[in-house]
């Protein structure tokens, strides 16, 4: 009987989008808040608007490109709740400083296989600002797209063949290279709107939130991490994220957090050309979502 319970709420997890594609619920339904981008900051809780220094900074918090000056590639994979039909793909990018400019890019998907798919495409920019040392700004262009061919099979003759939109994101960073960083963002500036049906009466949004925290780095080993965010659009919904990483000899590093009352750990193992990341995210309910992110670096 357990056994079944669990089985049916991961069911539960994949008809909760599926249904965008087959039409059950009347209308489609976009929600581009349940992406999982990068195995370290997931498997600190997601507290990374601090902390963001490597290629996932793209995503996080753009301002923190400036905390780094290589060319690094990372490629990250997730599979959540047990299904197999659910997919969750993630690249990060991050190049080498030009005229004290800092840039990188990002793509994330997450969809039913051949059924449904979200896509955010993310260039950014960001530079550290000479009257205020430590202090860095930073941009992101982002583009949503958004599909649905499963509808196609439904012959559906609202279906409008899939939709896109735009916005930005505008992040700060403060690193005098003391043990504490500070960090915040504002997501999606313009609230754009998606819809997948032409009779769809209210688009749903891609919600304005945002994003601020602190690390603290002790004794150069174990680095503690929290952050304050909003959800749901709602500026006065706010839940706190927290994670924790250890080092040990500068190579292999374990992590724990609590990511919305969900716990979440993993661990990594680096070199100087490379870095392999492995994360769980643990659902009583739903099961749990594993993710490895491999990088490579210049």
């Amino acid at each position: 009987m357990k056994r079944a319970r669990v089985k049916m709420a991961r069911w539960c997890a994949t008809l909760a989008m599926a249904a965008c594609v087959t039409g059950a619920a009347g209308e489609a339904r976009a929600d581009f808040r349940h992406q999982y981008m990068g195995a370290r900051p997931k498997s600190m809780g997601s507290a990374f608007v601090s902390l963001a220094d490597d290629a996932n900074a793209a995503y996080w918090n753009p301002a923190g490109l400036t905390r780094s000056n290589r060319l690094a590639l990372m490629a990250t994979r997730a599979w959540m709740y047990g299904t197999s039909d659910l997919e969750n793909d993630y690249l990060a990018l991050e190049v080498p400083t030009w005229r004290n400019w800092h840039f990188g890019a990002s793509w994330v998907r997450v969809g039913i296989d051949n059924s449904y798919s979200e896509d955010t495409i993310n260039l950014a920019v960001a530079r550290e600002l000479s009257f205020a040392p430590g202090l860095s700004v930073g941009v992101t262009g982002k583009m949503f797209l958004l599909a649905a061919p499963g509808y196609e099979q439904y012959n559906d003759p609202n279906y409008n063949g899939g939709d896109h939109g735009f916005s930005a994101d505008v992040g700060v960073l403060y690193d005098t290279g003391a043990p504490w960083t500070l960090g915040a963002v504002v997501y999606n500036l313009h609230q754009t709107k998606l819809q997948l049906l032409n009779n769809t009466s209210d688009p749903d949004p891609v919600f304005t939130e945002w994003a601020a925290g602190g690390s603290w780095l002790f004794r150069k080993t174990l680095l503690v991490t929290a952050d304050l965010r909003n959800r749901d659009g709602q500026t006065t919904n706010v839940v706190v994220h927290g994670g924790a990483e250890i080092w040990f000899f500068n190579a292999l590093v374990l992590r724990s957090g609590l990511d919305r009352g969900l716990v979440t750990m993993g661990a990594g193992l680096q070199d100087k050309r490379w870095e392999a990341d492995f994360a769980v995210e643990t659902d009583r309910k739903l099961g749990n979502v594993y993710m490895l992110s491999f990088t490579v670096r210049k």
